[in-house]
């Protein structure tokens, strides 16, 4: 199955891109997705650390199990915010 990966702040500037269509098996959970991007990017090396998922605006844990077509921001920690569990991108 494929979802698109969409990448924010530091992760986005160091990887120099906004997103990316991952294959990945069916059910495959968010925990699974972040280990896949951690072995093809580095990606906790990159600074996400403490990355906070969403799939389709919505804020999930490393179980929730992704389906095709689904939206994934991988957003990593910044100061602020109204604690809204909510995502809003464009």
């Amino acid at each position: 199955m494929k979802v698109q990966v969409l990448y924010f702040g530091i992760v986005r500037e160091r990887l120099g891109r906004k997103s990316e269509d991952v294959d990945c098996g069916d059910g495959t959970g968010v925990g699974e997705l972040l280990a896949l991007l951690a072995e093809r990017h580095s990606l906790f090396a990159l600074g996400a650390g403490s990355i906070r998922v969403a799939v389709n605006r919505e804020y999930v844990g490393n179980e929730y199990r992704l389906k095709a077509g689904d939206e994934v921001a991988i957003i990593p920690p910044v100061a602020g915010g109204t604690g809204e569990s909510r995502v809003s991108y464009h």
